[in-house]
């Protein structure tokens, strides 16, 4: 309903008819059927038409209208989603103002930042020795998120390491743990989609095509069932990636490297549009 409107008055704002929004994307009947809130666009027709009307994810996604979250937010929860997000340029200098006590699941927090830390500044024994921490606070519990995530650092630390055999093994425990579902009671979406995503991209580079494929699939259809964008990109590249060689989805490997253009386009991801040039 929302994204109807939102195409309809900046459509009208811009003096375009159906006819001119549709050349090169859809018909214009579509653009009716879009507008009136007959249909729902694909991501395709969608990432299109946001680029032609020039509409960023703030306008048509609600995750991207605010660069905060609701006001109980916790700091650290606020410093999670930047590390996650790739936001990382001043995590360590508002974690050392941290001078409250700090509780048993503060520092599960706390550490496992610290660690991811690490790992992004080639720290690699010291990451691994504070990631430990993490697993201590925790017991290892794999229905506890900081345990995956811990893992799944863990692992990309041992990959960048060049040790991929011990890097797999972190991979597959998460994997084991999210066999059945990805109903992590202490998760929330960014957290899993980021681990979605961060393993499809590990096993591209592991060359287990299949098990990418996997993640890259739970990860899109999480963030649809959630109505998010976070890392959709990449979920739609690594999917790509998965069957690039395979001459038997040829036509889906294009729209998937399409919707990954897209997004990232959408998101301005420099990162990953210079990985697909």
């Amino acid at each position: 309903m929302f994204l109807g409107s939102v195409i309809y008055d900046k459509r009208r704002s811009m003096h375009l008819t159906q006819t001119e929004l549709a050349a090169d994307v859809c018909t214009q009947n579509t653009i009716s059927k879009i507008e009136k809130h007959n249909i729902s666009p694909t991501v395709n027709i969608l990432t299109k038409l946001c680029l032609k009307l020039d509409l960023s994810l703030n306008d048509v996604f609600s995750d991207f209208s605010s660069n905060s979250t609701s006001e109980e937010e916790s700091i650290l929860d606020s410093l999670e989603r930047d590390l996650l997000l790739d936001n990382t340029g001043e995590i360590s200098e508002k974690l050392s103002m941290l001078h409250s006590k700090l509780s048993d699941n503060d520092l599960k927090q706390v550490d496992l930042i610290k660690g991811a830390m690490e790992y992004y500044d080639n720290d690699y024994d010291n990451s691994l020795f504070t990631l430990d921490k993490v697993l201590q606070l925790t017991k290892s519990d794999v229905y506890d998120v900081y345990t995956l995530l811990t893992y799944l650092f863990k692992g990309m630390n041992y990959m960048k390491q060049g040790h991929k055999d011990r890097a797999q093994y972190y991979f597959e425990m998460i994997e084991s743990a999210t066999k059945e579902n990805l109903q992590i009671p202490n998760a929330n979406e960014i957290e899993l989609i980021y681990i979605c995503k961060s393993l499809a991209g590990a096993y591209v580079e592991l060359g287990m095509l299949k098990k990418s494929q996997e993640f890259s699939n739970k990860g899109i259809e999480l963030a649809k069932s959630k109505h998010t964008t976070y890392f959709v990109d990449y979920l739609h590249y690594y999917a790509a990636e998965a069957i690039e060689n395979d001459d038997q989805h040829t036509q889906e490997y294009r729209e998937l490297r399409d919707a990954a253009y897209y997004f990232a386009k959408l998101s301005d991801d420099v990162k990953l549009l210079d990985k697909m040039a």
